[in-house]
C-alpha cells in the first residue's frame, strides 16, 4: 500500500480579459483566473508515522497567455531578449 486512503481536487481556470496587440498586430493578450483544491486522506500507515490523517491545499491563481514571436511559435517563460 501507498499510505494514501483517498486524493481528489478541482483545476479551474477561465479567461477574464482579452487584449488586442498594437495597430497592424494580431497578437491577442489574454488574462486568466484560477482556482486549485486538492485533499489526501492518509491510510493508517501514514498516521502512524505521525503524518495526520491527511491534508488539504487551497489557492487562487492568476494566468497570462505565452506571448508568440513573428513566426507564431511560443517564446514561453524561457530565456529570451524581452520585449
Amino acid at each position: 500500500q501507498c499510505g494514501v486512503k483517498n486524493a481528489k481536487g478541482i483545476w479551474k481556470m477561465k479567461r477574464v480579459w482579452v487584449g488586442e496587440g498594437v495597430a497592424g498586430e494580431s497578437v491577442k493578450k489574454e488574462l486568466f483566473e484560477g482556482y486549485f483544491s486538492f485533499s489526501v486522506s492518509y491510510d493508517q500507515m501514514y498516521r502512524k508515522a505521525g503524518h495526520g490523517s491527511g491534508s488539504t491545499c487551497r489557492f487562487a491563481f492568476w494566468g497570462v497567455r505565452a506571448m508568440k514571436d513573428n513566426t507564431g511559435k511560443e517564446i514561453g517563460l524561457g530565456p529570451g531578449k524581452g520585449i
